[in-house]
């Protein structure tokens, strides 16, 4: 039986496996299963324990802050830059927010435990722990600006080019009342913005499936949130090489 250090390794689309060096990726490859969840699949409840680490291949995931009326708001949209509750490396650690996802996701599981054992032997996988923390964080600041300073209409076109990085798909389906949640804002103003993106060219919209036309459009349209957080992301991927 061929041992870890001879198995062929494979081709990963998570961008911070695929930045790994090959010593690192063998230390967890023989961990790593092969999982998928469907649309509407809460991963975990705030305050919940870590058992598992994701690294997410393809789809989103949603972090959201709910409130005791049951209103909750997105923080945070997580894909295949991303790694799902990395904290887990460092030891026993709760959560802090709802994770939903909100378009089917693949991804990499492996045993919080397993990953932490990994993480003791490897400096570059301990970076890569810090780096994924780091990023996650500079999203949930950049959410909280953008949700507290920018319009709604900046806002829907921000995460629909978000949501578009992620999955490399110009059609996107999602509900009203997903994006009014994702926004914090009633339905009906949805409705509005996206006729008027409609009008002006820059989408398709009906029954929940939305249509990139003209994606510079559409990024001239946008808050300044979405190249920030794109040069965060180049940034903090970068120091992993």
């Amino acid at each position: 039986m061929a041992d870890a250090d001879t198995l062929p390794l494979k081709i990963y689309a998570n961008l911070f496996l695929a930045a790994l060096p090959p010593k690192e990726l063998r230390l967890l490859q023989t961990d790593l299963r092969l999982v998928e969840f469907p649309r509407g699949t809460t991963l975990y409840e705030a305050g919940e324990q870590i058992d598992d680490v994701l690294f997410i291949e393809s789809g989103m995931v949603s972090l959201l802050t709910t409130m005791s009326d049951g209103a909750a708001i997105e923080n945070a949209t997580l894909g295949r830059e991303s790694i799902l509750g990395v904290l887990g490396a460092l030891g026993s650690h709760r959560t802090h927010m709802r994770a939903v996802v909100q378009i089917p996701v693949t991804g990499w599981r492996i045993r919080a435990a397993d990953f932490r054992a990994a993480t003791d032997k490897s400096r570059h996988l301990r970076q890569l722990v810090l780096r994924s923390s780091e990023l996650l964080l500079a999203q949930v600041q950049q959410t909280a600006a953008c949700n507290a300073l920018h319009s709604a209409e900046r806002r829907l076109c921000r995460w629909i080019l978000q949501v578009r990085d992620r999955i490399d798909n110009d059609t996107i389906h999602l509900t009203q009342d997903f994006l009014a949640q994702m926004l914090a804002v009633r339905r009906p103003t949805v409705t509005l913005i996206a006729q008027g993106l409609q009008n002006a060219g820059l989408i398709s919209y009906r029954r929940g499936r939305i249509e990139i036309l003209d994606r510079e459009g559409l990024e001239r349209q946008a808050c300044e949130c979405v190249s920030a957080l794109r040069v965060k992301m180049r940034r903090i991927l970068s120091e992993l090489e």
